[in-house]
């Protein structure tokens, strides 16, 4: 049991890194929300015995909460990426809120009897429905449970104390998705989380202000395109467009993914409400529905050591699956200092044998957030 793929399943261990929270949903991709496990400045990862990065059986890669980032009582839709090779039926999944708060003793981001009792009529888990698609209100004590908030005492005891942040400031709940049919235990049990917003504590009061004026909701990333690169020549996949490159088997090609430069001063009028703006000094980007920017957004941290408000930018994470050939890293990623470098490269060899290749890239950033796109190669002779 332990985090695999940027989410925590049953069916086998990865350290996790320390730098990085689990996405999300930890994003999930409700990453979820947050456990990201990566390298930073491009890097690699530690090998293991098995390539995570091979699909030859359905598998849940990432799980994402849409708002990213919501208030306690609030509703979420939540959505798995399950990939699977070319004939594979994909299984049904269910899915269930998890109330358990993690013992101290245990690693991981969320209690492990959430994933042992998936499927089960426990107290703990709060059945959410089936498919590939659901949604959730969230628990109104949300934050007392898993925040910043004091826990409630439970039978006249002690209440517990209050929950530690992630590295950004950010506080989970976990969510719990797995195979609904008989014969679908192979998916495993995943485990995400969506993150609550609960605002900033142990600061003074003029910076939990200043804090609840500029803080903007984390936003799910996304991607703009793939670049691939042979014999110089560079194709341009754009997300979600279908189409599709040809390389010769056993072939070796250059993959760079971009997703959007983000802003790192607040400009009003450009669209997006980002960290520093609100209804009061950008209305014409903050009411309404507003939205951030789909890469690594500026966000507001409480520094816990100097109690003050402070600016960072998100760390992102890339992980990579495909149906044929081997990458050279499974996870690359930019560190939060590398926000101006909105891209990640990596490199494919073909597999050698002719055949449509399906390959998956799932993005993460470091407050939860995730995105995915699906794109394929085609290898010919």
């Amino acid at each position: 049991m332990g985090f695999r793929d940027g989410v925590f399943e049953m069916t086998r261990t990865v350290p996790p890194s320390s730098r990085y929270p689990s996405a999300s949903f930890v994003p999930i991709a409700v990453t979820l929300a947050t456990v990201a496990t990566l390298a930073t400045n491009g890097g690699c990862v530690p090998t293991f015995d098995d390539d995570l990065s091979s699909v030859e059986r359905p598998r849940i890669l990432a799980v994402q909460a849409t708002p990213a980032e919501v208030r306690p009582g609030e509703r979420v839709e939540l959505s798995a990426l399950v990939a699977g090779g070319d004939g594979v039926e994909v299984p049904e999944l269910r899915w269930a809120l998890c109330h358990a708060r993690k013992p101290l003793t245990e690693l991981g981001p969320a209690a492990q009897e959430c994933l042992e009792l998936l499927g089960r009529d426990e107290e703990i888990l709060e059945p959410l429905g089936s498919g590939l698609e659901v949604g959730a209100s969230l628990p109104d004590d949300a934050c007392r449970q898993f925040g910043p908030d004091a826990p409630f005492a439970d039978d006249g005891t002690l209440a517990g104390r209050p929950v530690d942040p992630d590295v950004t400031g950010g506080y989970h709940q976990p969510v719990v998705v797995g195979g609904a049919q008989e014969g679908a235990e192979g998916l495993g049990a995943v485990l995400g989380t969506v993150r609550l917003s609960c605002g900033a504590r142990n600061v003074t009061d003029a910076e939990a202000i200043r804090f609840n004026a500029g803080y903007r909701p984390n936003e799910n990333p996304a991607m703009e395109r793939l670049e691939i690169t042979r014999g110089g020549e560079v194709s341009i996949l754009e997300a979600g467009s279908g189409e599709s490159v040809r390389v010769s088997p056993g072939e070796r090609v250059e993959l760079r993914v971009v997703w959007p430069e983000c802003p790192t001063e607040p400009v009003c009028g450009d669209g997006m409400c980002t960290a520093g703006e609100n209804q009061v000094t950008c209305a014409e980007d903050c009411r309404d529905a507003p939205r951030g920017c789909a890469g690594a957004e500026s966000y507001l941290w409480a520094n816990p050591e100097t109690r003050r408000v402070e600016e960072r930018r998100e760390a992102m994470s890339v992980a990579w699956y495909a149906t044929g050939g081997a990458f050279e890293h499974e996870r690359t990623g930019r560190s939060e200092f590398e926000g101006d470098e909105p891209s990640s490269s990596n490199r494919w060899v073909a597999s050698s044998r002719a055949g449509t290749v399906q390959v998956w890239i799932v993005l993460r950033d470091e407050r939860g957030g995730v995105g995915w796109a699906r794109y394929l190669v085609e290898v010919g002779g």
